[in-house]
């Protein structure tokens, strides 16, 4: 039988200029390799900041790989003499610019959007930052945390959780902003299709959680968005092995099914308990009964007997290493082998009939591709790269993660420096 024709991919032929670090513009970037674009990164001597943030997985910033995985990689300089010019040069033949620089930091090199797109007016160029690309606020430093605690949504679950406030665990604002960075691209490329006009689309990260904040409609109108919807509110317990269950179902409101259930003996006779009121009074003692019955239980199956004829539902709580080791995750082929030791989430979309995923799931060194994305897109030799090479325009690194240590922090605080 012939071979089976290669499955298309949705985005081929689709160049992209990568000109963005961290978590925002990189996750931007992945997915848009993940769909087929041919994405090249372009990084600074200092190189990106999560090349060496901790913890190095295959000798790579584990985070650095999930988010650049499958690009191409670029290394200029743009502070020397010769580097905007090459830059420009890409973003002549690209069809996508994407960059989250602070607003102002291009234009002061001569790659303003406008430039840029006057070259090329198929050009997609996409900003994304903290505040937007005009305003009051858009010469604010941005990084995630900031942006989620001015956002609202520090206070609110400080609010709702009736203690100190504290950080997220995840970067939120630059994930959402980044992902509908995609999203907008995605939108200019279509309506380019029809129009033969690229488009610049500038993309907050503030804008971006407002809109994803499910409660920030009722919040603005003054009331406590989260209080009818609250899911925050549901309770963990461990049992007798040690594993923890979350619980559907707001505690007050499942205890009587509970009590019956595991049982729990004169709970539904204590005063405390014996009306929805009483016990989002009694709250507190509530919990400690839930605790000290459910520790009891042997483990999860037992649970899932004991509530068998109940609408309860009690799930396992599982770490990011159990669900990637799962059934499930195995089934629906949820990691990607990027380097040895070193596997990173797969594209979360499935389309039958396309292909979808890192093109190569490589990890590229800083400046890796340099002579090669030169040759193919501005038809440079290799003599012309090697010259650049050597008057410090383009840099190649052989060191992975890079022993710069302070530069790349240094850099990351730096005033017109990338967000």
């Amino acid at each position: 039988m012939p071979d089976p024709l290669p499955r298309p991919k949705p985005l081929a032929g689709i160049k992209v200029v990568d000109c963005t670090r961290v978590l925002s513009g990189p996750i931007c970037g992945r997915m848009l390799s993940d769909m087929g674009a041919d994405v090249v990164k372009i990084e600074a001597p200092e190189s990106d900041i999560l090349r060496s943030t901790t913890p190095l997985v295959g000798g790579f910033g584990s985070m650095f790989a999930q988010y650049n995985v499958g690009k191409r990689n670029v290394s200029i300089d743009l502070k020397q003499p010769g580097g905007p010019e090459i830059l420009a040069e890409l973003a002549g033949e690209a069809d996508v610019l994407v960059e989250n620089f602070r607003p102002g930091v291009l234009a002061r090199l001569g790659l303003a959007p406008e430039t840029l797109r006057a070259a090329n007016p198929r050009l997609v160029f996409c900003s994304i930052s903290g505040w937007g690309q005009d305003g009051p606020w858009a010469a604010e430093p941005a990084y995630a945390p900031m942006i989620q605690a001015q956002a609202g949504t520090l206070a609110m679950s400080g609010r709702l959780r009736k203690g100190r406030m504290r950080g997220e665990t995840m970067q939120h604002a630059d994930l959402y902003a980044g992902m509908m960075a995609c999203q907008g691209i995605l939108a200019a490329l279509f309506h380019r299709e029809r129009t033969g006009q690229g488009q610049h689309i500038d993309v907050s990260m503030g804008e971006a959680l407002l809109y994803v904040n499910e409660h920030a409609s009722a919040e603005i109108a003054g009331y406590d968005g989260a209080d009818a919807f609250p899911t925050w509110s549901f309770e963990t317990f461990v049992l007798a092995n040690g594993r923890a269950v979350h619980l559907m179902g707001l505690p007050e409101m499942i205890f009587p099914l509970l009590a019956a259930a595991i049982p729990i003996p004169g709970a539904l006779d204590d005063p405390r308990f014996t009306t929805p009121e009483k016990r989002v009074e009694n709250r507190e003692a509530l919990i400690t009964a839930l605790e000290t019955a459910l520790a009891t239980v042997a483990d999860g199956p037992t649970l899932e007997r004991l509530l068998a004829d109940t609408p309860i539902v009690a799930v396992a709580v599982r770490s990011t290493r159990e669900l990637a080791d799962s059934d499930w995750a195995r089934h629906r082929e949820l990691l990607t082998e990027a380097a040895p030791g070193l596997q990173v989430p797969t594209a979360p979309w499935r389309a039958g009939d396309l292909e979808i995923g890192p093109p190569t799931p490589h990890i590229a060194k800083r400046g890796e591709h340099n002579q090669e994305v030169l040759a193919e897109w501005l038809d440079k030799d290799a003599t012309v790269c090697a010259e650049l090479e050597a008057i410090g325009v383009l840099e190649f690194s052989e060191e992975e993660p890079p022993t710069l240590e302070e530069a790349p922090r240094v850099a990351f605080r730096e005033p017109d420096a990338s967000r």
